[in-house]
């Protein structure tokens, strides 16, 4: 809205009538706002939980190791977590559309992006069965027939308690897309010649037709981010196109698009509770919890690339003897990584899906004096786990909003290595700001390395 009102004019003013349309026209426009003047000073988290929630997971219907994006029609996520709560508690699902760096779309209500109904409760709600931890297991697949997407775009979902609305309990992103154009995506060793064994870099092209979708400002409307592992945390944008040209827009910046290739996943195997699986050392009942005691980890930083399948940093909830949802038992998961030393002012966390792409509190090592080693020990429910170490500086403890991680990313290369030919995906978002007045997704790619 205009600073001041927009002044009555004067009876038989024809200037001031005039005057006063234009001022109406000028508010009635689509125009983009910072954050700032949409009343937030900060673009909304990349995931946020309460501590009575576990085993949180957002990804398309049917496949657990993908990242949350789906196409606007027939797209469909599951949100699925458990709540230690004591008490059962009414939850609901709220979504929120946001511009491409994650503030609220301006001069947005619900009804602009969202047919039917504008909050949701949850499909599955039943408390675990025969477990040692008690837990009640929340899950919901949307869209569906009571709540129907209309716009493509950036998402926020919010899970609130009917009782305390105003406080969310989970905060997570998710991207819809449309294909609108066409996308033509490499992943190439650095051109950089210091960093082609370590790094890998991204060459994009957007192919655009005029009779599907017109792309008339490349340089100001076009927005691209491309992401590595659709890790928000060193998502690159704001970026140029380096030549415009008839119906291509191309993106090839030498150094600005190129990313540490880091090295295969570690995994945890706890499926089982008979038997230790490859890495663990025992899995033994010690009355009120289980606890699983893996073997010890090596920094990987001098080591060659270790060359395996992994699921690209998510996990899969899995047992194999009851129902997944309602039937895993929680372990007390004791992780041990060897260490000459303790890092001075530096922090190590296991990371990945396991810690919702963040760095809690709860998954940060600590230094035993007497053992010389690094130890943390994490609540896991029964299932298959990618966790990678990441290196943060001691005095960002704590900080961990998304322009924390823009400012200072953590740093894999220090106990994972880097390679040029790690397995890593690449994901391109391409955002257009559309007539109607909001950042529209019109084309999606992922690709690998020679892919």
């Amino acid at each position: 809205m205009l600073d001041n009102p927009i002044p009555e004019s004067p009876k038989g003013s024809t200037k001031s009538t005039m005057w006063t349309l234009l001022c109406l026209f000028v508010i009635c426009m689509p125009f983009r706002m910072d954050g700032q003047r949409a009343g937030i000073d900060v673009p909304h988290t990349i995931t946020a939980s309460a501590a009575s929630i576990h085993s949180l997971k957002l990804h398309p219907v049917g496949m657990p190791s993908s990242a949350p994006i789906i196409p606007l029609e027939n797209g469909q996520l599951r949100l699925s977590f458990d709540d230690f709560s004591p008490n059962y508690r009414s939850l609901e699902l709220r979504i929120r559309h946001c511009t491409f760096d994650w503030y609220d779309s301006p001069d947005f209500s619900t009804l602009d992006y969202i047919n039917g109904f504008s909050s949701l409760t949850f499909d599955r709600t039943e408390p675990s069965f025969n477990t040692k931890t008690s837990y009640t297991h929340y899950s919901t697949t949307f869209p569906n027939d009571l709540m129907q997407l209309t716009k493509s775009g950036n998402y926020m979902i919010e899970v609130v308690d009917q009782s305390n609305p105003h406080e969310a309990l989970i905060q997570l992103r998710f991207v819809v897309f449309e294909s609108l154009v066409d996308l033509d995506m490499q992943v190439l060793e650095s051109s950089i010649i210091r960093e082609q064994r370590t790094h890998q870099e991204v060459a994009l092209t957007i192919r655009h037709d005029a009779s599907l979708y017109r792309i008339r400002d490349a340089y100001d409307e076009l927005q691209v981010v491309i992401m590595q592992n659709m890790k928000w945390e060193t998502a690159r944008m704001g970026l140029q196109p380096q030549f415009v040209r008839n119906d291509e827009v191309v993106y090839d910046p030498t150094g600005v698009l190129s990313f540490p290739g880091g090295n295969s996943w570690r995994f945890v195997d706890i499926k089982s509770l008979r038997f230790a699986s490859l890495g663990i050392q025992r899995i033994v009942d010690e009355g009120n919890d289980w606890h699983a005691y893996l073997e010890a980890d090596q920094s990987r930083a001098m080591s060659f690339l270790e060359a395996r399948s992994d699921l690209d940093g998510h996990f899969v909830i899995s047992n194999e003897r009851q129902d997944d949802d309602t039937g895993g038992e929680y372990l007390w998961t004791h992780f041990v990584l060897e260490a000459p030393f303790k890092r001075t002012n530096e922090d190590i966390y296991i990371y990945g899906e396991i810690s919702n792409w963040s760095y809690p509190e709860s998954h940060r090592l600590h230094w035993n004096e007497a053992t010389s080693q690094y130890e943390a020990q994490l609540f896991l429910k029964q299932g298959y786990y990618n966790y990678e170490y990441r290196v943060r500086p001691s005095n960002d403890r704590g900080k961990n909003q998304w322009h924390d991680f823009q400012s200072l990313p953590s740093d894999i290369q220090a106990l994972e290595g880097s390679h040029s030919r790690a397995d890593t995906p690449y994901t391109a978002i391409i955002y257009y700001w559309d007539l109607d007045g909001y950042d529209r997704v019109i084309g999606f790619a992922i690709e690998k390395p020679n892919g």
